[in-house]
């Protein structure tokens, strides 16, 4: 289920994915996925260890960042309603077809639309109605729910109506961390359950989040995120490909 023998490559995802998401605000969950969905390590548990860890990341973000970033209630309000529906609708998804090939299907289908995202960047040049808040909310929940990802519909809403990414980081780390809190809620209440060994895997690569996060704000502060970006991205593109193929095969 856990397998040791891939646990050397957990702890590198989880730094790449710390550093990610400390240099952007978004990308960790979806990077740790992209790369276990290459080892036999079941999907579920994985998540539930990255729920755990998020809680400390987008903490540590919001903390990082509290002197340049604005969180914007409102927005947190709105996208929070679409949340409450989503992240419920996402676990099922994962512990109904976590094993199945429709499964692999959308969660390549997921990873490939998030590096388009990211990488075409589509920008919305005038502020989006505060009720796609709610859809951007639920969409997000969902992917939160299904794939730690909650990432791209929130992104996009968000910054069309913070245009400054440095401003809404705040905004964005505070409904990803609503997210993960009410996904932790439902695995607790309605799933498998936060056993000890999922615990102690979160507990032990909890350091490598940590600097790894922090070391990831504080370059974004200093180079250019072009190059690193497209390497990131690439590698999400083609592990969303990968899966695809597996899921049709």
């Amino acid at each position: 289920m856990l397998d040791p023998e891939y646990l050397w490559l957990f702890c590198l995802l989880i730094g790449f994915g710390a550093f990610t998401q400390g240099f952007t605000g978004i990308g960790f969950g979806i990077i740790v996925l992209a790369g276990i969905a290459f080892t036999p390590w079941d999907f579920e548990r994985t998540t539930v260890v990255l729920n755990l860890l998020l809680l400390v990341l987008n903490s540590s973000i919001i903390y990082a960042s509290r002197k340049e970033s604005i969180i914007n209630w409102r927005l947190v309000g709105y996208i929070l309603v679409g949340e409450v529906f989503g992240v419920p609708l996402g676990y099922w998804f994962i512990l109904a077809f976590g094993n199945r090939p429709v499964f692999r299907l959308a969660f390549g289908a997921a990873l490939t639309l998030f590096a388009a995202n990211e990488l075409f960047r589509p920008r919305i040049k005038r502020e989006l109605n505060m009720a796609f808040g709610v859809l951007a909310g639920a969409m997000g929940g969902f992917l939160s729910g299904a794939f730690t990802a909650a990432g791209p519909p929130l992104a996009l809403f968000i910054y069309s109506r913070q245009k400054d990414p440095r401003l809404a980081k705040g905004t964005l780390q505070t409904v990803f961390i609503s997210a993960t809190i009410w996904r932790l809620v439902n695995i607790a209440m309605f799933g498998k359950g936060i056993t000890l060994l999922v615990t102690k895997i979160a507990a032990m690569t909890l350091p490598i989040l940590v600097i790894c996060t922090i070391l990831g704000h504080k370059v974004s502060r200093r180079v250019s995120k072009g190059t690193f970006l497209k390497i990131v991205y690439s590698f999400i593109g083609f592990a969303g490909v990968m899966n695809i193929i597996k899921g049709l095969s």
